[in-house]
């Protein structure tokens, strides 16, 4: 098993984005919000490598400054129960690289977020532990307001199982849409 997680590595490795490379997802419509294609690199994030389908961000313009948004975001991430262990600002990055949840993520069930496959028993992310990598970069647009771009990468382990072995999962694309309408929600709150 060991030597097909290696073989799975050098050919993600072999096959993953140049440095720079720019990965665009298909625009997810979140209410008063413009969507637009991603604009966060999402190969690796500050050498942590992601092995299996290349992730993709889901973004919107939001009309609020830099500065708005970035305070909104972290006070979403507060509300969502996830710790900010990335605060970068030259590089507009704010988010946690390695963090993981069981059963509920943001007060919700975690299979509304993550999708792991069946087994005998149910679904895989009901019972799983989730190792999640969300990411959200924050950068002015061409129309004086924000882009916000927002990376959400899962894997889950069986910890009752015999594998140790993580499992790569996918976004159901509900936490971005969500993380996204929340931001422009505190910001709704912020002008009023």
């Amino acid at each position: 098993m060991r030597r097909a997680c290696l073989l799975l590595l050098v050919c993600g490795c072999a096959t993953a984005n140049t440095p720079g490379q720019i990965t665009t997802a298909a625009p997810t419509l979140v209410d008063g919000l413009t969507p637009t294609c991603s604009d966060l690199r999402c190969g690796s994030l500050g050498g942590a490598s992601i092995v299996g389908d290349a992730p993709t961000s889901t973004g919107a313009d939001i009309d609020a400054p830099p500065t708005s948004v970035w305070l909104a975001v972290k006070k979403v991430y507060a509300d969502m129960e996830i710790p900010i262990t990335l605060e970068d600002p030259p590089n507009h990055q704010i988010g946690n690289k390695n963090f993981y949840k069981s059963r509920k993520l943001a007060g919700q069930p975690m299979t509304q977020f993550v999708d792991c496959g069946e087994s005998m028993t149910g679904l895989k992310a009901a019972s799983y532990r989730i190792y999640i990598t969300s990411v959200t970069r924050v950068s002015p647009n061409s129309k004086g307001g924000s882009n916000v771009q927002t990376l959400f990468v899962a894997s889950g382990q069986d910890m009752g199982g015999e594998s140790a072995d993580r499992i790569t999962c996918g976004s159901t694309g509900r936490f971005e849409a969500l993380f996204l309408k929340k931001v422009a929600a505190e910001l709704g709150k912020a002008s009023s």
